[in-house]
């Protein structure tokens, strides 16, 4: 069994999904340790809130980064498989059943 095309959307739009999925879990950990880094500097009531507003922004600005990202990475890859595949036969893969 060989791949020998992948779709350049369903490709992009896999990639996308889960560049956004990580974009935000690391958008989450950065802003957390944001968080804790502002409630030692300028107190723990103030610094816990400005660092929640800080996460959630961080969150959704690395999800949308990491969406478009993955979506042109993903639309690239896809499109060089694509010609590479009629060069040099595509992936052999097995599958048991």
């Amino acid at each position: 069994m060989k791949i020998e095309y992948i779709g350049v959307s369903s490709a992009a739009f896999v990639l996308g999904g889960i560049f956004a999925v990580l974009g935000a879990i690391g958008g989450f950990l950065e802003g957390i340790g944001k968080m804790i880094g502002l409630s030692f500097s300028i107190g723990v009531i103030p610094g816990l809130g400005v660092g929640l507003l800080e996460t959630l922004m961080l969150i959704i600005l690395y999800a949308i980064l990491g969406l478009f990202i993955g979506l042109i990475v993903g639309a690239i890859s896809a499109w060089a498989f694509n010609h590479s595949s009629r060069l040099f036969g595509g992936i052999e893969i097995k599958i048991k059943e």
